[in-house]
């Protein structure tokens, strides 16, 4: 028979980096994480990535207006910013102990894709509190802010040098039920506790009360696992699904990022059409060159990457373009590397 997941624990020793994509994840995935940390005397830093500004209905809805200028996403992210602060403190963490970054509603991706601005700033915060443990997004959170956040947290945690950490992983969108997961076991005082947090995001209970507290109230999992040292790779080969619906496949383009040595190389390219091919060669800063290779069959994408470099750590993503009426992906980032050496386990 197999082994249930082990429950998770903490010890004094400890020092676990809690970081959230928005206001209100820090409560709903890790309320309670966050009470057992405190309780055990561990030590605790808490992130949260953006400001959740891009939240328009609730707001339409509270400030009776239908357009939401510059100005008025701006008062509505503060105004999430100080209810986060207010759960926070609910739950027992300290204000020094939190910083908030004020990234972007909904644009974590193009922040992963821009430059290693957002990823450099993470490696410093890594850098400076030295975590045991990170607890994050899954890199298949269907909230494409949640698997983007995953993938700078990873390239930030590998320019940390001699830090030897546990990733504690969570979701908090999608249906995907994973039997790998720790269960943390709360009292019914914490569970009060954190539900007492949540009732902190008035905002969301503008909409959304039930469905809120039903969050709050579900059990927290999280997938364990150690910092992963994948074997470099000078040549990749993997398959990629393409989106289910047909008609949006011109507004997708194919999004890749790969850790060669000390330098991120990041590529966006339109997908090619049915039977056709596309080739890139780019160089890097030392003149080690990187070429890609893909092709589109039926309802899939087969691609190549080679560098003259072994590659460290490569993710992929098929990104839809454009303003988003549902914000959730159908597949979010996958980590070439870790899918790649699974195969090759499978296979042989």
């Amino acid at each position: 028979m197999d082994a249930s997941p082990p429950q998770l624990e903490f010890s004094q020793r400890d020092r676990v980096l809690v970081v959230a994509p928005h206001p209100d994840d820090e409560v709903l995935a890790t309320g309670g994480l966050i009470q057992c940390v405190l309780a055990a005397g561990a030590a605790l830093r808490v992130l949260v990535a953006t400001d959740g500004d891009n939240n328009p209905w609730p707001q339409r809805w509270a400030e009776k207006r239908w357009h939401v200028d510059v100005k008025a996403r701006r008062r509505w992210g503060e105004r999430r910013r100080t209810e986060a602060a207010a759960a926070l403190a609910a739950l027992g963490v300290a204000e020094q102990d939190v910083c908030f970054l004020g990234w972007p509603d909904q644009g974590t991706t193009a922040l992963l894709l821009k430059d290693a601005e957002a990823e450099t700033h993470l490696a410093g915060e890594i850098a400076a509190f030295r975590p045991t443990r990170i607890a994050a997004p899954v890199l298949d959170d269907t909230h494409p802010d949640h698997s983007g956040l995953r993938v700078l947290l990873e390239l930030a945690q590998a320019r940390v040098s001699g830090l030897d950490c546990q990733w504690l992983g969570f979701r908090v969108h999608g249906l995907k039920s994973d039997l790998l997961a720790s269960p943390l076991a709360l009292s019914e005082t914490q569970r009060i506790v954190k539900c007492d947090a949540i009732l902190e995001h008035r905002s969301q209970m503008i909409l959304s009360r039930r469905r809120m507290l039903d969050l709050a109230m579900r059990e927290e999992v999280f997938r364990i696992e150690s910092t992963r040292d994948m074997e470099s790779r000078r040549d990749l080969q993997w398959v990629m699904p393409m989106p289910g619906l047909r008609r949006f496949w011109t507004r997708h383009v194919l999004a890749l990022v790969a850790r060669i040595e000390n330098e991120v190389v990041r590529i966006t390219r339109p997908l090619p059409r049915s039977g056709r091919s596309l080739e890139l060669a780019t160089s890097l800063r030392d003149g080690q060159r990187v070429t890609l290779h893909v092709k589109r069959v039926a309802d899939r994408l087969e691609i190549g990457l080679s560098s003259d470099t072994p590659m460290q750590q490569a993710y992929a993503k098929i990104e839809r373009l454009g303003e988003r009426v549902f914000i959730h992906d159908q597949h979010g980032w996958m980590d070439v590397l870790a899918a790649t050496a699974a195969e090759d386990a499978q296979a042989g």
